[in-house]
């Protein structure tokens, strides 16, 4: 690769803006067991799924013809970045300074000082990635594996690897950003994969990592936030992202921790956690009965507690008839059941709630009236949080978040988090517009419920997939 400073310049460079996920292409190496040298890792082609946290929200790079900007990775995350153009005119992105700040702990820029740290790149020292705490066998005959270690105390290739592969997330995680290592309450998952014992097999990869923080919550204990995560795109799919969800779960249940919470997660992450917290609580008996005896009441309701099916007025309701109307349907959970599935699977209230509801369809399953039940459940329990916000509106809106519904001014963001449910207004608009924000909102949280009971009742035959996202709770 040429300097950056040494491209040749044309007095008339294609004026179209090309999109940086278009130009972008990461390629994944690794070393033939009997060769030793460096090859490109099977499907090891991949483009990233968003450059806005380097080339603006427009993702757009202007000024250059025939650019392709290639990242190559070795086996332990060291970079060459190779761009390439026919030309390149005044006003061109300047591509140097965010690459720069994307990758703090270096790039290569020349082939040649690339291949010589190829050739000294040793192999991957599992030694050094801390306690192995969980193991899973792939349908390829592999095992994934994830190593588990303090971040502030784990060896010092350890916190190098760590800050090589981070870089990665703000191609494939949005608002991805930097953790500070020597900040004591990190813990960072390492997630291996290990070929077959077997003659001329490759040794042991990194495919994925995740990091969770430990912090203090009043009054005595603790609350553990999985931060960031990522599963490297030709791995996805594969169940290496679950196996580090159920790492973190473990450490949370080690350190007794109230809950694990997710920072803002995507959907498909937001699926797998509920599919895996859903599973969970399958396990436990009373659980079973619990939802067994709420479909039992809902039976015997024939409809008239839980007439509300997502298409009523928002107008009338006060807060109280609204509370009093969410605790009275048949498939409501005692606060005292809530409160006893948040405790024993360390959940959050929000999804306690959604793991509620996935249960009741799963136990349902999957029959007609279960489901008119769960989606009746829903809409009454969001139109009592929205009545309960309403009475101290005074131009603010409301929004779902970990902790319930939130009040915030405007259309912004309740304390920095984004809900995946759309933001309910509480004030300046009518009747009918609110009715149809919540009844947005209902068939959000209900196609998502349903979407995680399909998993158990065969409704859906894609295998539990990997995601990468990183937000605030």
């Amino acid at each position: 690769m040429e300097p950056f400073a040494k491209r040749p310049r044309v007095d008339d460079p294609g004026a179209e803006a090309v999109k940086g996920e278009e130009a972008v292409t990461f390629h994944l190496l690794s070393k033939d067991p009997e060769t030793g040298a460096m090859v490109l890792e099977e499907n090891g082609h991949f483009p990233p799924e968003m450059t806005h946290q380097l080339f603006g929200e427009s993702e757009e790079i202007v000024g250059y013809d025939g650019l392709s900007i290639d990242i190559w990775l070795s086996p332990q995350f060291q970079a060459f970045i190779d761009v390439k153009y026919a030309g390149k005119g005044p006003g061109a992105t300047d591509l140097r300074t965010p690459f720069k700040e994307a990758f703090p702990a270096g790039f290569f820029e020349q082939k040649e000082d690339f291949d010589r740290a190829l050739q000294e790149e040793g192999s991957l020292d599992l030694s050094v990635l801390g306690k192995e705490v969980a193991s899973q066998p792939t349908e390829a005959g592999s095992t994934f594996r994830v190593y588990r270690a303090h971040l502030a105390a784990a060896d010092a290739q350890l916190k190098a690897l760590h800050k090589r592969m981070e870089p990665l997330l703000l191609f494939f995680v949005d608002a991805a950003a930097a953790i500070d290592p020597e900040d004591d309450g990190w813990h960072l998952f390492t997630i291996v994969e290990e070929p077959p014992k077997v003659a001329g097999a490759p040794g042991p990869a990194v495919v994925g990592f995740a990091t969770a923080y430990r912090f203090w919550h009043y009054p005595e204990g603790s609350r553990l936030r999985l931060a960031q995560i990522l599963v490297l795109p030709p791995h996805q799919g594969r169940g290496a992202g679950a196996l580090a969800l159920e790492a973190a779960q473990a450490l949370a249940d080690e350190l007794d921790a109230c809950d694990l919470s997710y920072e803002d997660p995507a959907e498909g992450l937001q699926s797998l956690r509920t599919v895996l917290d859903v599973k969970r609580a399958l396990g436990l008996e009373w659980v079973q009965q619990a939802a067994g005896e709420r479909l039992a009441a809902l039976a015997a309701d024939k409809g008239k507690g839980a007439a509300a099916n997502g298409h009523g007025s928002t107008a009338g309701n006060g807060k109280a008839a609204a509370r009093a109307a969410a605790a009275a349907h048949p498939l409501a959970p005692p606060p005292a059941l809530l409160e006893r599935l948040r405790k024993e699977l360390r959940l959050s209230k929000l999804q306690a709630g959604l793991v509620w509801r996935a249960l009741l369809l799963v136990a349902g399953g999957g029959e007609a009236a279960a489901a008119a039940g769960v989606e009746s459940l829903i809409w009454q329990a969001i139109i009592a949080q929205v009545a309960e916000a309403k009475g101290d509106a005074q131009g603010k809106s409301v929004r779902e978040t970990d902790k319930g519904f939130v009040m915030c001014r405007g259309a912004g963001e309740a304390g920095g988090a984004q809900s995946k449910i759309p933001l309910l207004p509480v004030e300046e608009q009518s009747a009918e517009q609110q009715a149809e924000a919540v009844e947005e909102a209902v068939q959000q949280q209900f196609e998502f419920v349903k979407g995680v009971a399909a998993k158990f009742l065969g409704g859906d035959e894609e295998d539990e997939g990997d995601d990468d996202e990183e937000g605030d709770d």
